[in-house]
């Protein structure tokens, strides 16, 4: 048996495969993989897997926001691939759609992952914002979950910071990097962008698309650990104080962010790592296929 999840991040597309041998792991960067022929693309896939997806028992699948759908839907139920529209989520590079397009046509059962919006089973307050985190990061709080986590803060940093509250099996909410903290590439826009924007100069996109630090990885550090203390607060009022901080993505990877979000907060920090994500998805199609009809509160409709 073989069960793939995909996380359709913003720097790469990655791959993670449970099967009898462990789970297998690897990525295709973006851009590569908007380069390549859709052929060629399924070829490169099925060689790193070893296996052709047809053999593939359960895939689950994420893809840019998330927004257009609040259930785990069959992937031929889901219309403009489960988003309202492609405005407004930064570089577009064609890879996602293709590798989504891929799965569709491949033959295998696979169910695609919502992301967090105001439709939502997370606090009604947090529901204020349109979007709160991608559907990749639901992934990510899942594979905490299975990791032992029951009650944390999760920070995602890489090229977004997205921060999530959880208290299993529910997600309170999140802070996407268009709200709050900036990643390497993305982030809020501040008075100097609208400015831009109100003269022409570049789209709204485009100003969130280059609001991040980029090397800045001080600021990086303290934005994401302010984040994290805001979702504090949103924790306590669910009478939690005794939690977990987690910390994915690239930044956990990275000794010097995450040495300085665990000075920052005053508390040690557990990472988790670049490859969370397509873990906790591929775990999601495992235990779909197993017969669970619920992931965080949302419903799973196979």
């Amino acid at each position: 048996m073989a069960f793939l999840g995909f996380d359709h991040g913003t720097s790469a597309i990655r791959f993670a495969l449970i099967c009898a041998n462990g789970t297998l792991l690897f990525e295709i960067p973006r851009p590569s993989a908007g380069a390549m022929e859709k052929s060629r693309l399924l070829k490169v896939i099925e060689e790193n897997l070893g296996i052709p997806l047809s053999d593939v028992e359960m895939a689950c699948v994420t893809y840019s926001m998330g927004d257009g759908i609040s259930d785990i839907l069959p992937i031929h139920q889901v219309t403009n691939r489960g988003v309202l529209n492609t405005s407004g989520v930064g570089e577009t590079t064609g890879a996602g759609t293709k590798v989504f397009d891929i799965l569709l046509e491949a033959g295998c059962p696979a169910v695609v992952l919502p992301g967090l919006h105001q439709k939502s089973p997370a606090d009604r307050r947090m529901s204020f914002f349109s979007h709160q985190a991608g559907p990749e990061k639901i992934g990510t709080a899942y594979h905490a979950c299975k990791a032992g986590y029951r009650n944390f803060i999760l920070s995602d940093i890489g090229s977004n910071t997205v921060t999530m509250a959880v208290v299993a099996p529910k997600i309170l909410g999140a802070i996407d990097a268009c709200i709050f903290a900036p990643g390497t590439r993305h982030g809020p826009l501040d008075v100097a962008a609208l400015r831009k924007i109100d003269r022409g100069e570049i789209s709204a996109n485009q100003a969130f698309s280059m609001a991040g630090a980029g090397s800045r990885l001080d600021v990086i550090s303290l934005f994401a650990a302010m984040e994290i203390s805001a979702l504090d607060v949103l924790m306590k009022d669910y009478k939690i104080s005794n939690y977990d901080i987690l910390i994915s993505g690239t930044g956990a990877e990275n000794e010097e962010i995450f040495k300085s979000v665990s000075t920052l907060i005053q508390k040690p920090a557990e990472p988790l790592g670049k490859w969370a994500a397509a873990i906790g998805c591929a775990q999601i199609a495992q235990d779909i296929a197993g017969g669970q009809r619920t992931i965080f509160e949302m419903n799973v409709k196979v």
